[in-house]
């Protein structure tokens, strides 16, 4: 690794001006933290270690980059569970608001692991507290072949627990939405304040997952919404119709 130069860096220490936020209670909470981090950087800085200032840098940089992100109302979880508990405490902070969901199941483990159990009781608690979900399930022809008329059995019970529990699904065959590369994805969109889109592999394992807490990223959740709708398909319907299983 080759040396670079040492890294001077100067930094105001002056902290946030309070009276600049008409008195805001989220300036005032940052302020401590602002002055803090002043003070860090400045020690990072104060270091005279070539190397030591090369990998600080590159750490520096990425925490600014996420600083950016977080700044656009972005959150990104990569490669671990911790994303369920802030998506739990967005979605148990809806209220009465309307929760609609997009579930893009590749394998009949999806959401059967205690973690996702765990999140299907919260669904149902906050179903029963006057919470609204909608939700569209995305399967693959594995759960639901093109000579079934209705998905698989290992799927269907998780299915059906949804709809007699009062969650309004929709099905859709992953092959209808062939020209629709956009729509196949799992995405949520929390009332009017965040959506969240979730990637996964084959196997429904959470690789990476974001919430964003900000106008566009509503509006193009909501147009995937109204578009996957036209494909999409009521549970309830195909049962009262009575349709032969195969």
């Amino acid at each position: 690794m080759s040396d670079c130069p040492t890294t001077t860096a100067t930094v105001s220490a002056k902290p946030i001006d309070a009276s600049t936020s008409a008195g805001s209670e989220s300036a005032i909470a940052i302020s401590p933290r602002h002055d803090e981090l002043v003070r860090l950087l400045a020690d990072v800085a104060g270091r005279e270690d070539a190397p030591f200032q090369e990998l600080a840098m590159r750490r520096i940089a990425a925490f600014v980059e996420e600083l950016r992100q977080l700044a656009g109302g972005r959150i990104e979880f990569a490669n671990t569970e911790t994303w369920r508990a802030a998506y739990e405490r967005v979605l148990a902070s809806l209220d009465d608001a309307l929760y609609r969901s997009v579930s893009w199941v590749k394998s009949d483990d999806y959401w059967n692991d205690l973690p996702g159990r765990q999140s299907m009781q919260l669904n149902f608690a906050l179903l029963a507290q006057g919470l609204a979900i909608e939700r569209v399930l995305i399967l693959g022809w594995n759960l639901w072949p093109p000579e079934s008329r209705l998905p698989s059995r290992s799927i269907r019970q998780w299915i059906e627990d949804q709809h007699f529990g009062g969650i309004a699904v929709k099905i859709v065959r992953e092959s209808d939405l062939v020209n629709e590369p956009d729509l196949l994805r799992d995405f949520g969109i929390y009332g009017d304040r965040a959506t969240g889109e979730q990637e996964t592999d084959n196997d429904s394992r959470t690789m990476r997952f974001v919430l964003s807490f900000n106008e566009a990223s509503i509006r193009l959740a909501q147009d995937r919404w109204e578009r996957l709708l036209l494909f999409a398909r009521p549970y309830g319907g195909l049962l009262d119709h009575g349709l032969t299983v195969v």
